[in-house]
C-alpha cells in the first residue's frame, strides 16, 4: 500500500514485542493495526507517539491490519497543561465515534483534527467547540441550532430551549428551564452558535454544555478517561 498521512489516537502492548495502535488517516479514517516486533523499532530510536505526523503504510482486509512502515513526516506538536488533556480527549473521542466508521474516508475531519492540535495552545475551549461540531456533522448529527425542530420557527433570543438527540431544540418554559438548567439553554446563545459566534463566554460555555448532550449518541455514555485524569491532575496542581 502506498504511505500516507497518519497520527497516532492511542497504543498499547501487545504480547512481547509487539503493539495495537489506533491510528488516524484521512483515506481510511480511524484503522487498527498490529505493529509486530514495534519495541524494537522504538527501542532503536523509532517513535510512535501521539501528536506527531507520520507516514505510514500498512496492509490486510480484516478489522486488524498490519502496520508495514511508519515514519515521523514533521516535528511532533507540543501540548502542555490544559492543552495536552484536551489533545487526549480529543483522541478517545475520536476512536469511540468512529469505532464503528471503520475504513470510511475522513479527510475533511482529518484536516479538523490537525488544525486543532495545532491551535489547543491558544484557545482551548474555542479551538474543541469548533472541532466537535465537525465531528458531529461528519457523523450524520449536525443540527440546526437556530431553528425549533418541532414548529419550524427561528430560535427566539431571550426564551428557553431543551435538547433532543437526533431532532433538535424546541422551546420550553421558563419554569422548566429553572427546574432543568443543564437541559435548557438561552436561544440567544442557539442563535450565536448557529452562526458560529463563540467569542461570547456565555456562548462558549452554553456550547460545551449543548454539545457534551449531542455527542453522547455518539461517543457512549462511559465517562472519558481523558476529563477524570485532568481533575487528577487540576487536583494536584490546586
Amino acid at each position: 500500500m502506498e504511505k500516507q498521512p497518519a497520527y497516532v489516537l492511542h497504543s498499547r502492548n501487545y504480547r512481547e514485542s509487539s503493539a495495537l495502535v489506533d491510528l488516524f488517516t484521512p483515506e481510511y479514517g480511524l484503522i487498527r493495526c498490529i505493529g509486530r516486533g514495534i519495541k524494537k523499532q522504538i527501542s532503536k530510536g523509532h517513535t510512535l507517539q501521539p501528536f506527531t505526523p507520520y507516514e505510514i503504510s500498512f496492509h490486510g482486509q480484516s478489522d486488524l491490519k498490519t502496520l508495514e512502515y511508519f515514519e515521523p513526516s514533521n516535528i511532533p506538536i507540543i501540548l502542555r497543561g490544559d492543552a495536552l488533556f484536551s489533545g487526549f480527549y480529543v483522541n478517545e473521542v475520536l476512536i469511540r465515534a468512529l469505532r464503528s466508521e471503520a475504513d470510511v474516508e475522513a479527510e475533511q475531519l482529518f484536516d479538523a483534527y490537525e488544525n486543532v492540535l495545532l491551535k489547543l495552545n491558544t484557545n482551548v475551549e474555542l479551538t474543541l467547540r469548533l472541532f466537535e461540531l465537525t465531528l458531529l456533522e461528519h457523523m450524520g448529527q449536525s443540527y440546526e441550532w437556530g431553528m425549533d425542530f418541532k414548529t419550524g420557527l427561528d430560535i427566539e433570543p431571550n426564551a428557553h430551549y431543551g435538547f433532543f438527540p437526533e431532532q433538535g431544540m424546541s422551546r420550553v418554559s421558563k419554569a422548566y428551564a429553572e427546574k432543568q438548567p443543564n437541559m435548557c439553554f438561552l436561544g440567544l446563545d442557539l442563535i450565536h452558535l448557529a452562526n458560529c459566534c463563540l467569542d461570547h463566554p456565555s456562548t462558549l460555555n452554553m456550547s460545551k454544555r449543548l454539545l457534551r448532550l449531542a455527542l453522547k449518541p455518539i461517543i457512549g455514555f462511559k465517562p472519558l478517561q481523558a476529563r477524570e485524569l485532568l481533575k487528577k491532575f487540576r487536583e494536584i496542581g490546586s
